[in-house]
């Protein structure tokens, strides 16, 4: 009979401590979620699709410059880059930073929104969805994003038919 292998405590410690230092400093927490396999490879894609986006933070950076020194400017806990598109791709709202994402959408010129959605950082789909989102439908840039998102999906639903789009 042979016996069971020990489990080595510190090296496990190692482990969680060596994941820490190097997934910390770079901004990125590991996080573990039980799903059901139908929608293992949905939620795949949502994560991957938000790293790309947040790799665009560095191409974004005048843009998010400009944004954030408009949102920040009266407030007494600002917010930063990668918080506020964290905040902007959330399927809920934080009431905390309510007064930031309306700032963006109320304050923040066309051509810097666009600067952003530009870069890579956003796309015109994740605005109007953070728009719903937020529950900000009136503010002064909505229905530009609006109308934006509405000819990018227009785009894309095009592109994705293909040449043989109009054969029954």
């Amino acid at each position: 009979m042979t016996a069971k292998p020990k489990r080595d405590a510190t090296a496990a410690d190692r482990v969680r401590r060596y994941r820490q230092s190097t997934l910390t400093p770079r901004g990125i927490a590991r996080v573990e979620v039980q799903t059901p396999m139908a929608a293992a490879d949905a939620l795949r894609a949502v994560a991957s699709r938000w790293r790309q986006q947040f790799k665009q933070l560095t191409a974004a950076e005048p843009a998010l410059a400009r944004a954030l020194s408009t949102i920040n400017a009266p407030r007494s806990a600002p917010v930063d880059g990668p918080g506020l598109v964290a905040l902007l791709l959330a399927p809920a709202p934080l009431e905390d930073w309510r007064a930031h994402v309306e700032a963006l959408f109320d304050e923040v010129s066309m051509g810097t929104l666009h600067d952003l959605v530009l870069s890579g950082l956003l796309t015109f789909e994740d605005l109007y969805r953070a728009l719903r989102t937020w529950r900000v439908p009136d503010a002064s840039n909505a229905a530009w994003i609006t109308e934006m998102a509405d000819l990018s999906l227009g785009r894309a639903a095009a592109t994705h038919l293909g040449a043989d789009r109009h054969i029954a």
